[in-house]
């Protein structure tokens, strides 16, 4: 399929696999990194069930109400058209299910996508506090370092003179300048974290707009199964309340239009 549904669906799991496939993420994100895959995977495999489902129903049912058509000009019993119409009417009925199957899970999985994702700006802006906060703590570190490199250069040119502080303070410049390698460190790690969520940010706000594309999508289908089922209904209902053929034919062609609309949203 290619239409407009496949299309915003194929969409959806593009970014969905974009989200999957980022790595160095806090912990945090990384559980709406696991839970995301974890909601759309189901709801895509329900969408594409639905695609089967009604294209199969929109290939069967079509022939079935133009043959309705044909009993209806040919004046044959009305009994053998009412059977020929409950079949009908069950197969409708079974797609409605799937495709309350597919608005059930999008529900489900929409206070993830339009609330959970809002979490990264605040897990962000947490990454980006402790990176500051380091970054005053590098400056102090670093200013030390540079002080005890110092004495420890002056002692040198003291020569046996500086032998006695010597080792001293050539531990404390050591130390100090590994307190500043381990900040920097940190700091390099706070902003790979930061420029990793950045990005699944961006990927979580594409995945949004093609979720709602998506529900746009089904809802196309929704809104012509409920259509498609009153037409039904009526039809049955004429054919019990015996309304005349002629009546009868034009509701049923109009149904047949209905049914081929259904099939171009599914697409």
């Amino acid at each position: 399929m290619s239409g407009l549904l496949s299309q915003a669906l194929q969409n959806l799991m593009t970014a969905t696999q974009q989200i999957a496939a980022l790595s160095g993420l806090p912990p945090q994100a990384q559980q709406l990194q696991a839970a995301t895959g974890a909601a759309i995977k189901p709801l895509a495999g329900l969408i594409q069930n639905m695609q089967q489902t009604g294209s199969a129903f929109v290939a069967h049912a079509v022939p079935e109400l133009n043959d309705i058509m044909a009993m209806l000009t040919n004046n044959q019993p009305i009994v053998d058209i009412k059977a020929k119409m409950s079949a009908v009417l069950d197969q409708t009925a079974s797609l409605d299910n799937v495709v309350m199957a597919v608005t059930k899970q999008a529900e489900s999985i929409s206070s993830l996508i339009f609330g959970d994702f809002n979490q990264l700006a605040i897990i962000e802006a947490g990454l980006s506090d402790q990176a500051t906060t380091l970054q005053g703590q590098l400056g102090a570190a670093q200013g030390e370092e540079a002080a005890a490199q110092k004495r420890y250069y002056y002692l040198i040119a003291l020569g046996p003179f500086g032998l006695i502080g010597l080792a001293a303070a050539l531990a404390l410049y050591l130390k100090l300048k590994s307190d500043v390698n381990g900040i920097e460190s940190s700091i390099s790690n706070l902003n790979a974290q930061i420029n990793v969520l950045t990005a699944m940010r961006s990927a979580c706000n594409a995945l949004g707009t093609d979720f709602q594309s998506v529900i746009a999508r089904t809802s196309d289908v929704r809104n012509a199964i409920d259509l498609l089922g009153g037409s039904i209904q009526q039809i049955n209902n004429d054919l019990n309340n015996g309304s005349d053929r002629i009546t009868l034919e034009i509701v049923v062609r109009a149904t047949i239009t209905e049914i081929t609309a259904l099939g171009i949203d599914l697409g």
